[in-house]
């Protein structure tokens, strides 16, 4: 097999256009974005709505999405013991309340925040369909898992 000149030579536009391509791919400079919470929380999941029972496979999975998380404990309140442990708790929390596939998204959570032992807000957050196709539930609650913690990464918590 022989190769041509012509086959190996570099057309002009197509060299300007990965020069502009690759220059283009710089890291911007400035401080990184903080990845994990400014201090220790303490979050209680309650029951996911839509969650098949007994088994809440999705609530669990959700915990344990959570538990993956830096600077955070996870207990479920929908047992008396877990609730007293969470309500007994003295540092920040959050309560989480998850709804799969509320609204046809992929789930919406509303959370209220304690901190020194005192309500300071009750904030919900959307986690939106997939815009192409449909998602699996098991994949819809890894996705709100991670966006829940980055939302209150990146509200400075």
């Amino acid at each position: 097999m022989s190769w041509s000149r012509s086959a190996l030579r570099v057309q002009p536009l197509a060299a300007i256009l990965l020069s502009a391509g690759v220059s283009g791919c710089v890291q911007p400079v400035g401080m990184p974005a903080p990845s994990a919470t400014n201090t220790s929380w303490m979050f209680g999941v309650e029951t996911m709505h839509g969650d098949p029972q007994p088994q809440l496979p999705y609530t669990n999975r959700f915990i344990a999405d959570l538990s993956a998380m830096p600077k955070v404990q996870v207990v479920y309140v929908g047992d008396s013991r877990n609730s007293f442990l969470f309500n007994a708790w003295t540092g920040d929390k959050v309560l989480v309340s998850p709804w799969l596939r509320a609204e046809g998204n992929c789930m919406n959570l509303t959370y209220t925040i304690f901190q020194s032992g005192e309500k300071q807000a009750v904030l919900g957050l959307v986690v939106g369909p997939m815009p192409a196709g449909t998602e699996p539930d098991s994949a819809c609650v890894d996705r709100a898992a991670t966006q829940f913690y980055q939302a209150l990464v990146s509200q400075r918590m």
